[in-house]
């Protein structure tokens, strides 16, 4: 007897450290304003590197459109009563070709949450720069892969490296004028045909008075990962635990839970017949953690989404 309750102790101290304590609650909404882009980045489909040939933004196999004012009101109002600190204005496509962005950000602060976007930078000019930082923006990351104009036109297809340098530049001024405390970063993803400027890459952003990441690459398409294991991406142990930090609204109201699911084929509920917080507590939305969780336990059950993630490990 004693024997097996030191046996079931040890399975049960097992199976405790394959569960990880799930936070108390979320900390971020992803809204996506715009599934549509200015580019055509190769590696923009980002989970996808199983399921299709080409992972280039213009494969996104889901109708393209942009939000409703009304609806993005709605998803703002409803993070702010689930207790949501942070909405994050960006998931697939470029956000500024929605021509009410800087009123999104305004939307978002009046509601008390911090307001960040990622954005490749090519539409931003001085007067939108202006009105964003006004409205009260807190982060901004420009996607930037490169520092000569070769190089950056090889990975942000259909951009232009001048244009977008000189358009972070002036929102770093535009900033000191406007006494905006806006967090200014220029993300850099680590590749092979791009790593050796880095340093060039730091130093430029440094000139222009703006932080500088070096961001690993997901190896989507492995052919493009950097070749020294300096820019290497860490790839964590599942279980997940981003799925309780964030859930990602597309533009036409889907909840998706991930933001690899660049396809929304998870998708928990729509925000125009439930509230965030009835589509977070439904069963369908538990289930889909409760799988999560035990992916170690029970892979067999693990979403088909979660099975080929660059960014959590069996």
């Amino acid at each position: 007897m004693r024997h097996l309750r030191e046996m079931h102790s040890k399975i049960s101290e097992k199976i405790s450290g394959l569960l990880k304590k799930e936070p108390e609650k979320l900390k971020r909404v992803v809204i996506e304003l715009t599934n549509l882009c200015n580019l055509n980045c190769p590696y923009c489909l980002v989970g996808m590197q199983n399921e299709q040939k080409s992972v280039a933004h213009s494969a996104l196999n889901r109708e393209f459109g942009k939000i409703d004012m009304r609806l993005c009101e709605k998803i703002i109002s409803d993070a702010k009563d689930f207790g949501i600190s942070e909405a994050m204005l960006t998931f697939q496509g470029e956000p500024l070709l929605h021509e009410r962005f800087a009123e999104v950000v305004e939307m978002t602060k009046k509601a008390g949450m911090l307001a960040v976007v990622f954005t490749n930078g090519m539409l931003l000019d001085a007067d939108k720069a202006r009105r964003i930082i006004r409205a009260g923006l807190d982060s901004v990351r420009f996607s930037v892969d490169g520092a000569s104009e070769e190089t950056y036109q090889v990975n942000r297809v259909g951009g232009r490296f001048s244009q977008v340098f000189a358009n972070m530049r002036d929102m770093s001024r535009i900033a000191r004028e406007e006494k905006s405390s806006v967090k200014i970063i220029w993300q850099f993803i680590a590749l092979r045909n791009n790593e050796k400027e880095i340093p060039l890459a730091r130093k430029m952003a440094g000139d222009i008075g703006v932080e500088f990441l070096v961001k690993p690459f997901a190896e989507s398409i492995p052919a493009l990962a950097a070749s020294g294991t300096k820019y290497k991406r860490e790839i964590k142990r599942k279980p997940c635990t981003d799925i309780y930090e964030m859930l990602c609204v597309c533009w036409n109201g889907d909840v998706v839970p991930c933001c690899y699911d660049v396809s929304a084929r998870e998708i928990m509920g729509n925000i125009r017949d439930n509230t965030l917080r009835e589509i977070w507590e439904s069963a369908k939305y538990a289930d889909f953690r409760a799988r999560v969780k035990r992916a170690r336990i029970n892979p067999a059950a693990e979403p088909l989404l979660c099975k080929g993630c660059l960014r959590w490990s069996a």
